[in-house]
């Protein structure tokens, strides 16, 4: 059980940014591994922000008056930034050692579309080792636009079972912790662990709200269902 855990919902706001990219500490290491997450602000510069929302706008456009949450594929300028060897480093430095870039999406909650109900992302591919997940805002991102919201310490759990007998995304029990991130400006980032029970709500605002989810894995991660190594997976 988590002890000492708050009972009602709290919020929580990303410090103020700087003119400089985001560098990470030994206090955020320390909080990854204690509470399951750190704020990143600025974790992109505005200009790769910018790049990337152009480069997926066209696609973005497709999906029209639809109230749907979509996850789009890597493209060419999102590999670009997220591969940067500033970034690479900083997720070496978490995970202990060498680090791969295991998959990415370019996530868009429609107008009027719901998030994703409370789940652990290790709950869809079980992979056993030190991974980490990175939610990148793409627009200025608050709770009442699908915003993030976060359990502390709840992967300290371990993996959670899923409660959707069905098909369709994963879901766990509802957390009595839970933490809304208040607000992101573009560039900012929340890095959290891979069975952090993490969700979003409805976006209740008239436009698309755009980020970019990605995880990285250790070099040493394996798939717990075949005890092998994990690769990064082909992006389509």
């Amino acid at each position: 059980m988590i002890q000492e855990a708050p009972l009602a919902p709290q919020t929580v706001a990303m410090p103020k940014t700087s003119h400089s990219p985001f560098q990470l500490g030994e206090e955020a290491i320390e909080q990854f591994y204690r509470e399951g997450y750190f704020l990143a602000p600025q974790f992109l510069t505005q200009d790769a922000v910018n790049r990337m929302n152009e480069d997926y706008a066209a696609e973005v456009e497709k999906l029209g008056g639809s109230t749907d949450w979509r996850a789009l594929p890597f493209q060419e300028s999102a590999q670009k930034e997220l591969y940067a060897d500033r970034i690479t480093e900083m997720m070496g430095r978490l995970l202990g050692g060498e680090v791969e870039l295991w998959l990415g999406m370019y996530a868009v909650v429609m107008p009027g579309a719901e998030g994703l109900a409370w789940h652990q992302d290790n709950q869809y591919t079980h992979i056993l080792g030190h991974m980490c997940n990175a939610f990148v805002a793409l627009d200025e991102i608050t709770p009442e636009n699908a915003g993030l919201w976060l359990a502390p310490r709840s992967h300290l759990l371990g993996r959670q079972p899923n409660l959707n007998t069905g098909k369709g995304h994963r879901r766990a029990a509802d957390p009595d912790n839970p933490v809304a991130i208040e607000r992101m400006q573009p560039g900012d980032a929340v890095i959290f662990h891979r069975e952090l029970l993490h969700h979003s709500k409805t976006n209740q605002s008239e436009q698309p709200r755009r980020a970019f989810a990605f995880q990285v894995s250790s070099a040493n991660c394996r798939f717990a269902e075949t005890g092998k190594l994990v690769e990064p997976k082909k992006q389509k």
